[in-house]
């Protein structure tokens, strides 16, 4: 029986992306109830209630029971060694012995967060020997840091009044990273067409890959796309043409490029549907699309859709970028295909731009979107849909993910925190706008960020991430360069 294939693009946003799987362990010591009876009571409440916030931030495995000695830890380990758990979240709600909470983790080996959620905000006149015993969480949390320290374990901790916004805000950072990190381990990339020759700094080896991060990659040759692009139902490409002329304002585009670039946006859909893919690249260039004679355009809308169904695409191969996009979509919810371009002396700045590869986040709020035929490269049937706008003005961090020099950690990936100016670029045919470096001039910035060996692409996202990336990598295993 011939193979159906599903063509309709299915537009996902960024909360489908894989919930955090978060193991809670509330401890208790008994040792300390005598001093008053509400304890027990109270510091269950504490726990629900600290457990409820975090399951709006994943989903939190616990079966709702304070833990009371080294024993029932030690069991609940066991168990949550079997969850595939993405962090565990230690709560101590009292001065919680060592032993009791590394009882349970040292049978666990993801992150590690111990969260001492301090219950008052200021020390008020009755703070009796009760009250002082009542908030001594920090003395578990500083016993338990001390035992992870000894033991070479890596932890993080966020410690502060519970009902303040900073705790809340660094807890979702701490989920946001971990996600993150999962999202990297566990990733499928999808390689489709061959590799584009000579163009060595987009290369990676794909065993090495597998063993040192846990990604792994998928590959389609340039007969599989064709014959995917070719079985793509006409209604599918009509359907997709309408809500391109709907949904964006096109110019310089025929209507057989259009037809075109939406039966390959279809074509590369379904093969990452297909895949599972969760991020992956598309080498469009030489006779994968543009001398293919089934084909003959680019592939630059293909790859912005994907983008926007949360799944961050490449151009030309570039499987190390596709990496650098992945992190950034996790972390932030949006990710631009990046060239890091000219020097631009007056503005103090360097020119971001790339062929059209959109990311609706980081488009200019006034300008709509535009698809254009690709200006840049023209294949045997004219030019493929591209996006055009310029970019959103304000924070942003630029990314690229590389291997390492030999003999060193395997991976590099370099960040380098800015702003994108107000001034837009002129029509560039593509997304474009100028990057100002926050912490150095522009020469010392784009000669370390050219001497720390990026990728000739890169992601960009909005707001500033080198704190949470240089965590990322060091999760990761990998070595983190800050411009």
């Amino acid at each position: 029986m011939k193979q159906r294939h599903k063509f309709q693009s299915e537009r996902r946003t960024n909360a489908s992306f894989p919930t955090a799987r978060i193991g809670f362990l509330p401890f208790y010591v008994d040792y300390y109830e005598g001093v008053c009876p509400d304890f027990p009571r109270e510091k269950a409440a504490n726990a629900r209630r600290c457990a409820n916030f975090l399951s709006t931030l994943g989903e939190v495995v616990w079966d709702g029971e304070l833990i009371r000695n080294a024993d029932v830890a030690a069991s609940l380990g066991r168990k949550l060694e079997k969850e595939n758990l993405d962090c565990v979240i230690v709560f101590t709600s009292i001065a919680v012995f060592g032993q009791i909470p590394w009882s349970a983790l040292q049978h666990l080996t993801c992150p590690i967060l111990i969260w001492n959620a301090q219950q008052i905000q200021t020390v008020g006149k009755d703070y009796t020997m009760v009250e002082i015993v009542r908030n001594t969480g920090q003395i578990g949390t500083q016993a338990l840091a001390n035992t992870l320290l000894r033991e070479g374990r890596w932890f993080r901790i966020v410690t502060g009044w519970e009902k303040s916004k900073r705790t809340a805000v660094e807890l979702r950072r701490y989920i946001g990273i971990v996600r993150t990190v999962s999202a990297v381990k566990r990733a499928r990339l999808l390689a489709i067409g061959e590799k584009f020759p000579m163009m060595t700094d987009i290369l990676l080896d794909e065993a090495d890959l597998a063993r040192n991060i846990g990604a792994t990659v998928v590959n389609v040759g340039n007969k599989e796309l064709s014959s995917r692009y070719v079985s793509v139902p006409e209604e599918a490409v009509q359907r997709a043409c309408s809500a391109l002329r709907k949904e964006n304002q096109v110019e310089e585009l025929s209507e057989d490029e259009a037809q075109r670039s939406m039966r390959l946006c279809e074509a590369v859909a379904s093969l990452a549907a297909e895949h599972r893919a969760d991020a992956g690249t598309l080498n469009c260039h030489a006779g994968v699309c543009l001398r293919n004679p089934q084909i003959g355009i680019t592939a630059c809308y293909s790859l912005g859709v994907q983008n926007a169904m949360g799944r961050p695409f490449t151009c030309t191969g570039d499987l190390p970028t596709a990496i650098a996009m992945l992190m950034l979509k996790n972390l932030s919810g949006l990710s631009m295909y990046t060239e890091v371009q000219v020097m631009d002396e007056k503005r103090r700045a360097i020119v971001i731009a790339n062929s059209g590869e959109g990311e609706d986040g980081i488009r200019r709020g006034d300008c709509q979107s535009r698809i254009i035929g690709n200006k840049n490269f023209k294949g045997v049937h004219g030019c493929g849909a591209s996006f055009a706008y310029p970019l959103k003005p304000g924070l942003a961090t630029i990314v690229s993910f590389t291997p390492s020099p030999k003999g060193a950690k395997p991976y590099r990936l370099i960040v380098a925190e800015g702003e994108i100016l107000k001034e837009m670029l002129p029509d560039a045919g593509g997304l474009a706008g100028f990057f100002q470096f926050a912490h150095t001039d522009l020469h010392t910035g784009y000669t370390r960020w050219l001497e720390a060996g990026a990728v000739h692409h890169g992601g960009t996202t909005t707001g500033h991430w080198a704190r949470e990336l240089a965590v990322v990598a060091d999760l990761l295993g990998v070595e983190c360069i800050q411009i």
